[in-house]
């Protein structure tokens, strides 16, 4: 579990920092509308990774497991129904397929796939008596 925190705190900073030194070039570039849309970009995701882990922390102090048996068979239904539920949105993309560029229905695909887990995540995690 420590590994991670590590992983995700690393990866983190090499984010910010990549960011801000691109921020300082384009400044350095004159191009400061760039520079602010980075920049406001920079503050937001500096915002959800320390949500992120304010809300990891206390459990890793505590010695609370971050994933209980609940969250984990949530996950394991959620994802087999959304895999259930993205095979239909693929046949129905590619019977779609002459009306459609091959870049429009990988991106249609994907996100069908990402809303489809979603979905199922959510229906999933508020259903009442699944234990």
């Amino acid at each position: 579990m420590k590994v991670k925190y590590i992983v995700l705190t690393v990866i983190s900073l090499g984010i910010v920092l990549g960011m801000l030194l691109q921020t300082f070039n384009l400044l350095g570039a004159n191009d400061y509308f760039s520079a602010a849309l980075l920049l406001i970009g920079l503050i937001s995701f500096v915002g959800y990774i320390s949500m992120i882990l304010k809300k990891l922390f206390p459990e890793f102090k505590h010695g609370l497991p971050s994933n209980d048996e609940r969250s984990k068979k949530v996950k394991y239904y959620s994802a087999g129904r959304a895999y259930f539920f993205s095979l239909y949105i693929w046949i129905a993309l590619l019977a779609f397929q002459k009306y459609l560029d091959k870049d429009d229905t990988l991106i249609l695909g994907i996100l069908g796939m990402v809303l489809s887990l979603f979905v199922s995540w959510l229906f999933t995690k508020n259903k009442r008596g699944f234990e």
